[in-house]
């Protein structure tokens, strides 16, 4: 995934953890080593009907060249940064992200 909300990280990959908190902090490092960055927001439906603003998580360039080389994949293969559709509040994007947690 190129751009997800914490909440969506923490349930791919710390689903037994209570809250996104730690996926928030994590993020947070990330982006101080200049992997990840956030200049978008979605929002969603909370538990009592009114709406929620989730940050957008996307990898900069060099993220993505962490996330290839780690993959063991030329970067050219890997795609763009998702930037633009960060920014645009990524709805597809974090309606394939919501697919994979629901496939895994």
């Amino acid at each position: 995934m190129k751009v997800a909300t914490a909440e969506q990280l923490r349930q791919l990959a710390l689903a037994g953890t209570a809250d996104a908190q730690t996926v928030r902090n994590a993020c947070k490092d990330l982006r101080g080593e200049g992997l990840v960055e956030s200049v978008g927001s979605s929002s969603r439906q909370g538990k009592s009907g009114q709406p929620v603003t989730q940050q957008l998580w996307n990898l900069t360039p060099a993220g993505l060249a962490a996330a290839a080389a780690e993959l063991d994949r030329p970067v050219r293969e890997m795609g763009g940064t998702a930037r633009e559709a960060a920014k645009a509040g990524a709805a597809h994007a974090l309606r394939v992200t919501d697919t994979i947690d629901a496939l895994l």
